[in-house]
């Protein structure tokens, strides 16, 4: 089958997907960055500073939220391969865009979750950064939010085959 037969996220969810690798990529260089700190100033006391442990753990935090919706847009989440070599044809069919409708309300209940978390919390804020939380809540608002757009259009394109994942691919 050729790639033209492939099906691809139209062009706003690509670019939004584009802005999500970002994000990923700045929190994993920032829990690099944090981690390599933490071990310097294991040796050198003078740079000790208590909030990049915080730093690193809200940066793992953000790469785990913020990868959500692009994974699932891309067919690049977990599932289970042994369904695609029994099911064939419509019933393939069935069972993608029944398990992207389950897809879609969890990621919705998970993002509403987080709204009302957001609400819930707006004057907390992180013990050694000071970051209000319900600016961490955005992020895996964000995150299923786009995980919930994206499998509600996996659910009308579930007839059509899935380019394979590639998280190297050229944008």
């Amino acid at each position: 089958m050729s790639t033209s037969d492939e099906w691809r996220e139209p062009a706003p969810l690509r670019a939004w997907g584009s802005a999500e690798l970002w994000v990923a990529v700045v929190a994993l260089v920032v829990i690099f960055v944090s981690v390599l700190w933490q071990v310097i100033s294991r040796f050198v006391p003078a740079l000790n500073w208590p909030g990049v442990g915080e730093l690193a753990g809200y940066s793992l935090i953000v790469l785990t939220f913020v990868m959500v919706g692009y994974l699932i847009g891309n067919n690049g989440h977990i599932m289970i391969q042994i369904i695609d070599y029994l099911a064939k044809g419509v019933a393939f069919t069935i069972v993608k865009a029944v398990s992207a409708a389950f897809t879609a309300v969890i990621c919705a209940l998970l993002a509403w979750e987080a709204y009302h978390l957001i609400l819930m919390y707006p004057d907390r804020s992180s013990a050694a950064l000071g970051v209000p939380l319900w600016i961490l809540y955005t992020v895996p608002l964000a995150g299923f939010t786009s995980g919930a757009v994206r499998a509600t259009v996996r659910i009308f394109v579930a007839g059509r085959p899935d380019a394979p994942f590639d998280a190297a691919e050229a944008r």
